[in-house]
């Protein structure tokens, strides 16, 4: 007989217990007791573990953009302006998308700080790509390099500005596979 197996009598009490005694006598034909929302509300097991307002989380949307500026400032180090004007639209769009998504985080006004010190930062890239060949020359790689190293320092400006300046950026261009400093500063 199933019920002599013990981990059918297990999963039957413990089912007995999770339902609650209220399960018990509605099966005898009886109207179950109230539940009280006090007693469930006191179980901090039962609390939700998600916050009250959730919101996209900045710290992806900012390992996206440190990926895209990455890959522009190895683009800019290998001298390749097209490649860096491709991850240099790539980067802006992902700004436009921080703003959109995550204006504010954490009482911080993302939007705001990414309008005056992000975009602007970018605006010598922005010159240094936009040429037309063969009208105009290709920009060099030190002007995209020095591109990238306005565009770091405002990275690492934001970031001071927000008390996160633990985040260090980088060019990326080194030996590290990140462009992000590790160095306890």
């Amino acid at each position: 007989m199933i019920w002599r197996r013990p981990q059918f009598r297990f999963v039957a009490v413990v089912g007995l217990v999770l339902a609650g005694a209220g399960a018990w006598v509605v099966a005898q034909g009886q109207p179950a007791p109230p539940v009280a929302p006090a007693a469930v509300s006191k179980n901090a097991a039962l609390q939700p573990l998600i916050e009250t307002q959730p919101g996209p989380e900045l710290a992806l949307l900012m390992g996206t953009l440190q990926t895209l500026t990455h890959k522009l400032a190895l683009s800019a180090d290998a001298g390749n302006a097209p490649l860096a004007a491709f991850y240099l639209h790539e980067s802006m769009e992902q700004l436009r998308t921080i703003q959109r998504e995550a204006p504010e985080y954490e009482n911080l006004p993302i939007a705001v700080l990414v309008e005056r010190l992000a975009l602007p930062a970018y605006s010598g890239l922005k010159t240094a790509t936009a040429a037309q060949p063969p009208a105009e020359p290709l920009a060099s790689r030190e002007v995209l390099l020095a591109g990238i190293d306005r565009v770091v320092q405002a990275c690492n400006e934001c970031h001071a500005a927000t008390q996160h300046g633990f985040i260090r950026i980088t060019r990326g261009t080194e030996i590290n596979p990140f462009n992000q400093s590790f160095q306890r500063p």
